[in-house]
């Protein structure tokens, strides 16, 4: 099983990819297959769970949204198994009705590519608004959730390729709900990471633990202005 990374255009190939054959809409019984990603067990035991929030901010995002077998909520998804039905683990959605929504079945996992709208609760994403699926709208319209690559500062330090990844590895065992990937940029001095959404405690471990402009933040989730 691979995975695979993904801006929101991606990801709605990617769903266009799993859904063939599957069942749409349907209610069943919430679940599937444990995450392929790394993901906080429900006792928010793991490093990086929910011990901030920024409950002032509204974040917008064109997300893929899984719930599995073994999970009591949906998820937001940062990186997909390339599987069927797919598998993924993230940050859990607060106020998410599966009823209320069209979406892919398959094997107990319900799935489907949303705009999703909400404040971080510290634990979860805390929708404000219905969310909307990506294959009802057009996304020109939302020019704001496109990707776009991360402001680069001017790095304190030199650090080297294994360096730079190992900042990326631990930023990504440190905070598995949020962060889903990075990489060492070594041309431009810094840890590329992927993350969900940028958290306060997320930038604040970053700022104290690794040198300054070391770091540059790609997530998915927006801050609406």
């Amino acid at each position: 099983m691979t995975m695979q990374r993904f801006i929101p255009v991606a990801a709605l190939l990617m769903l266009a990819a799993c859904g063939q054959g599957a069942d749409t809409g349907g209610s069943g019984d919430a679940g599937g297959e444990p995450a392929a990603t790394s993901s906080c067990e429900a006792d928010d035991s793991c490093a990086g769970a929910g011990s901030s929030a920024d409950g002032d901010v509204v974040y917008q995002g064109a997300m893929t949204v899984l719930q599995g077998i073994e999970r009591d909520a949906a998820e937001l998804c940062g990186a997909v198994a390339e599987s069927y039905p797919p598998q993924c683990g993230g940050l859990p959605v607060t106020g998410w009705d599966w009823e209320g929504v069209e979406h892919e079945e398959a094997e107990g996992v319900r799935w489907g590519s949303f705009i999703v709208t909400g404040t971080f609760d510290g634990k979860s994403l805390v929708l404000t608004e219905d969310p909307v699926p990506t294959a009802e709208v057009d996304m020109a319209d939302y020019p704001h959730l496109q990707y776009e690559e991360p402001e680069l500062g001017d790095p304190a330090e030199d650090l080297n390729a294994t360096e730079l990844q190992a900042i990326a590895d631990e930023l990504t065992a440190e905070f598995p709900r949020y962060v889903y990937g990075g990489w060492a940029d070594e041309q431009n001095g810094v840890a590329l990471i992927d993350t969900l959404l940028v958290t306060p405690e997320l930038e604040a471990y970053a700022a104290e633990h690794f040198p300054a402009d070391t770091v540059a933040f790609s997530a998915m989730l927006k801050p609406l202005e």
